[in-house]
């Protein structure tokens, strides 16, 4: 399973997530909150936190929702529509800098592998990629890995190199599969698909090269984050366990999280986890000290320094959108 099976398995639309097994019935005053997010994997011990009663434990009535269209995301949140929102941190760090009222609450998962650059088999180094079509999506997370790796490891520049501009980055691996282009930025499962399908095909450079580069983070409203903060709290301290959950019983936690996308298996998690780091309590103390050389900081700074460089952000002071870390 992957982040762009959202375009196929569901519209674009807002559609409700019915988790499998048994529903605990919350407590008579349970704080109602609404949760969204894509059909990820990256997101999806979430359903665990859910389905093991986590939130509930917490006093916390948790709705989840599986919301495919991104682009209605900042909507959403400032409408407050939703309290909670998991995606990809670049497109966070977008969003609060366009003026949506948003707050980072922590970092979810990297992609360590499932995300790279495939080639023909003549294409050896990114400096040979001059002159050759590169089929990608420069709405996905993967655009920023890809310049990042281009910045680092070559001699050329984003003009050096023809770009093909897909809608979503399974219609750019389709063009690689099909012959329409030298090369593509793609994630699972068909990155996987491309190099057993294609002679000669190799993945140049992943994301287990820049680590740093894909990461998931969930953010919270500002004006629900200020009314609320035990939730924030709670809402944190169950993905914790979840993470806990998963590393101690990961047969069990697949299967939980599958249950709450739909056309998704516990045998389509375990594979894209082969490609994934999810962060806990431990790795996100580690990423908020301020006085590590890459803390979250440091690295959403990069971040919104290259998206204003592109003039998708209006600022790249980020010091409200890490406010809640004090």
């Amino acid at each position: 399973m992957n982040r762009n099976l959202r375009k196929v398995l569901l519209p674009a639309t807002i559609a409700s997530v019915l988790a499998a097994g048994t529903i605990s019935v919350p407590a008579a005053g349970a704080e109602d909150v609404t949760m969204a997010f894509c059909t990820w994997t990256g997101y999806a011990p979430m359903f665990i936190a859910k389905e093991l009663g986590y939130f509930e434990d917490a006093g916390i009535n948790m709705n989840i929702e599986i919301i495919e269209d991104e682009s209605t995301y900042a909507a959403l949140l400032t409408q407050g529509s939703v309290q909670f929102l998991a995606t990809a941190q670049d497109p966070n760090i977008k969003m609060f800098a366009n003026g949506a009222p948003s707050r980072y609450v922590l970092a979810m998962d990297a992609s360590c592998g499932a995300d790279g650059l495939v080639t023909t088999e003549d294409i050896k180094s990114l400096d040979d990629l001059k002159g050759k079509t590169l089929a990608l999506d420069t709405a996905a997370s993967s655009y920023y890995f890809f310049l990042t790796a281009l910045e680092d490891a070559s001699s050329l520049k984003e003009e050096d190199i023809t770009l093909a501009e897909m809608s979503d980055t399974t219609e750019a691996g389709l063009a690689f599969m099909s012959g329409q282009v030298d090369a593509a930025i793609m994630w699972e499962p068909e990155l996987s698909e491309a190099l057993d399908s294609v002679e000669g095909a190799h993945a140049l450079v992943t994301s287990a090269n820049y680590p740093e580069t894909i990461l998931d983070s969930l953010v919270v409203n500002e004006s629900y984050a200020q009314d609320h903060p035990e939730v924030v709290e709670s809402v944190a301290k169950a993905w914790y366990k979840a993470v806990d959950y998963l590393k101690e019983n990961p047969e069990e936690a697949c299967e939980l999280m599958a249950s709450g996308f739909e056309e998704v298996t516990a045998e389509d998690i375990a594979g894209d986890m082969e490609g994934l780091q999810f962060f806990g309590r431990e790795e996100n103390e580690t990423l908020n000290d301020s006085a590590t050389e890459r803390s979250i900081k440091a690295i959403s700074q990069d971040m919104a320094d290259f998206w204003m460089e592109k003039g998708e952000c209006s600022t790249n002071d980020l010091t409200e959108f890490f406010s809640l870390l004090g």
